[in-house]
């Protein structure tokens, strides 16, 4: 499956931004399940999306401090790594920056990943910087792992409406149209999410909610 174009472009100009700073390479990941789900990278001149069989990977600890603590981490060591040759960028190099993917008050849905091959301290005007880049992708980042994206909007209420334990012939009542054209519109829903049953569907909705932006209010305390 080909990115739309606007995905693309999105990617094209996340790369422009990030050129601003010191890095060598960068990610950005969406979150699901727990895990990391890696929907775009770059590396030197070189900017990609992944392709539709995505990538996931586990969290590291430095990637958990940073969503848990909704800022910026970053860590810093004195060895350089040549180039060539690294097989784990992410854990081998001297300098990784996870900045969380959130907008301000709201729970992080991924994580924008920075490297470096030699030791480098990102100051405050780098932080600010890579921070406010983070929040701009929040938009991108939410919709490319959302997993309702392959389903048109007609779709996405048969998906609703499956997950709530309706039948094919109460989705057909509920949105008035004939049972054959509820069942095949069932049938599309399973396909595109590439599940077998009404209780698939459900979780695939759970895990969204769970996974979704959710407001932090500040006690009064």
């Amino acid at each position: 499956m080909k990115a739309r174009p606007r995905i693309r472009d999105t990617v094209k100009r996340l790369d422009a931004a990030l050129a601003m700073v010191r890095q060598d390479r960068w990610q950005v990941s969406g979150l699901r399940a727990g895990r990391l789900v890696i929907l775009a990278e770059g590396s030197g001149t070189a900017a990609q999306l992944e392709p539709a069989q995505r990538r996931v990977q586990e969290l590291t600890p430095l990637a958990r401090r940073a969503l848990y603590e909704r800022r910026a981490v970053t860590i810093s060591t004195i060895h350089t790594t040549p180039a060539g040759g690294v097989e784990d960028w992410e854990l081998d190099w001297p300098t990784i920056l996870y900045a969380p993917v959130n907008d301000p008050g709201f729970r992080p849905v991924g994580l924008l990943i920075i490297g470096v091959r030699t030791p480098f301290w990102y100051e405050g005007e780098d932080l600010n910087y890579i921070t406010a880049i983070a929040g701009s992708l929040t938009a991108f980042v939410t919709a490319a792992t959302d997993p309702l994206r392959p389903l048109s909007r007609p779709e996405r209420m048969v998906a609703y409406l499956l997950g709530e334990g309706l039948s094919s012939p109460e989705i057909a009542r509920a949105l008035r149209i004939d049972r054959a054209e509820a069942q095949q519109a069932v049938g599309n829903v399973l396909r595109k999410l590439k599940v077998r049953s009404a209780g698939q569907v459900s979780e695939l909705l759970e895990d969204r909610r769970a996974g979704g932006p959710q407001l932090t209010i500040a006690s009064g305390d």
